[in-house]
């Protein structure tokens, strides 16, 4: 799991070369990816994703199970337009935009579902997860970049949900916590927290924005392993 790389001329692809090697030396069956890969605050927004989906391209197409984003706020052009599928389909990952993915191992199946940022376009997580089949009992885990709303997630029925957006805060004081956070990124910093009964994973993430620093608040490299309860 990797969020936040944040490319851009202040930040370029090549920087993301350490975290990307981590991630593809534990061999993942599986890459999940969830949101903010450039920062729509400079530099040029195609370019810059460009750059982020070569970067990622070699750890996509290592994953058996295969390669899914979804977006954050960072990441959606002018209304009404979305991130550019093309760009990403051609990488060997599956953009996920309010939709839905189902994913076959040899022992199970679990639903793969994306929401877009609900900073950028409106996003119903119910209407999302409940077109789903009712009667069908595999997991549903839920890509959202920003954690605030997970209580409405658990209410529709995600079974796990993985976010970024807060950057872990960027700026951590022992004692005090993260300096600031960010919008709908203020009740779930960073690590694991249950809500509702449901686990919501948010990681620190691999990039930073203004200012360009983190303390006490390292880049983060998610490894998770999926056990059924």
């Amino acid at each position: 799991m990797l969020g936040d790389l944040h490319v851009c001329p202040s930040f370029p692809a090549e920087n993301l070369a350490p975290a990307l090697t981590l991630a593809k030396a534990v061999q993942p069956e599986l890459v999940l990816l969830v949101g903010d890969y450039v920062c729509d605050r400079e530099g040029d927004y195609m370019a810059d994703m460009a750059a982020c989906i070569s970067a990622l391209e070699p750890l996509a197409r290592s994953a058996r199970l295969g390669a899914f984003a979804s977006f954050g706020n960072h990441d959606f052009p002018v209304p009404p337009l979305d991130p550019p599928h093309e760009l990403w389909e051609s990488a060997g990952i599956t953009p996920l935009l309010d939709t839905s993915a189902q994913l076959q191992s040899e022992k199970a199946f679990l639903w793969l579902v994306g929401l877009r940022s609900v900073i950028s376009r409106p996003t119903d997580p119910q209407a999302v997860l409940g077109a789903l089949p009712n009667k069908d009992a595999a997991p549903r885990l839920l890509l959202w970049h920003e954690p605030d709303r997970a209580l409405l997630a658990a209410k529709a029925g995600a079974s796990l949900m993985l976010s970024g957006h807060t950057h872990g805060g960027q700026l951590v004081v022992p004692g005090v916590g993260p300096l600031r956070l960010p919008q709908e990124g203020r009740r779930y910093p960073a690590g694991l927290v249950f809500v509702e009964g449901m686990p919501l994973y948010t990681t620190r993430g691999v990039g930073v924005l203004p200012p360009r620093m983190r303390v006490n608040c390292p880049p983060e490299v998610t490894v998770l392993t999926l056990k059924r309860g």
